[in-house]
């Protein structure tokens, strides 16, 4: 999993600093934010600068719960800065964001992997999605061997290649309306477009003629002519 967006130079940057202290001595405080995350002492998050909240954040995000099957699996978690403000000010946010993680992070993919796995996270729920796309094989998968050859486990491959064919399929009919229904406004504007070029041509042509008749009377008129 790796961490883009604002919040991506300052967490691996800072957080394995913070790591690497935890370990060498766990009871020995430190200065600054990481000594604290350490202690695991009270701090409120209204105390915490928004560069610490993010260090916050993160350690607790990489502290959930990984399935073996998404281990080495390369997922790009973009949050924003506004995201970060959200949930430091609103931990019912924060644990919202928390748990749909979670939930991501505990998914079981067997021996099969995304080649693309992405999540944005932002300052408001709808705006938050993620998707993935295609499948790999994942040679770092070391599930049981039992489990392997078992029917659930080819089942569950013809699954999720029967998902991916069926999401590609839908993509293309998507891109094929969408075109269609563009052709279909082109096509009508034109039709339209035709449509008042012949009548504008059609009254000019009538002011012509009156006009001319107009002219052709006065004329007659003048010379003393029967109308």
């Amino acid at each position: 999993m790796s961490i883009s967006g604002v919040g991506q130079n300052y967490y691996h940057n800072n957080v394995a600093t913070t790591k690497n202290t935890k370990n060498v001595n766990s009871t020995e405080k430190t200065d600054g934010f990481a000594g604290k995350v350490t202690e695991k002492s009270s701090v409120s998050l209204e105390d915490m600068t928004l560069e610490e909240y993010k260090e916050y954040f993160n350690e607790k995000m990489s502290g959930l719960y990984t399935h073996p099957s998404q281990r080495g699996m390369n997922w790009t978690i973009d949050i924003t800065e506004s995201a970060y403000k959200r949930m430091q000010s609103d931990p019912e946010y924060e644990k919202k964001i928390l748990d749909a993680l979670a939930k991501n992070k505990a998914v079981d993919f067997g021996g099969n992997i995304p080649v693309v796995a992405y999540t944005h996270i932002d300052d408001t729920y709808e705006k938050c999605y993620g998707y993935t796309q295609g499948m790999k094989e994942n040679d770092g998968y070391s599930g049981s061997s039992s489990a392997k050859g078992t029917d659930a486990g080819r089942q569950k491959k013809a699954r999720q290649k029967e998902l991916l064919e069926e999401y590609l399929e839908k993509r293309a009919q998507m891109k094929e309306f969408q075109q269609e229904a563009l052709e279909e406004k082109i096509a009508k504007q034109e039709l339209e477009r035709s449509r008042l070029i012949k009548a504008w041509s059609s009254k000019r042509q009538m002011a012509m003629a009156s006009n001319a008749y107009d002219a052709n009377v006065m004329t007659e008129t003048a010379t003393g002519s029967e109308v």
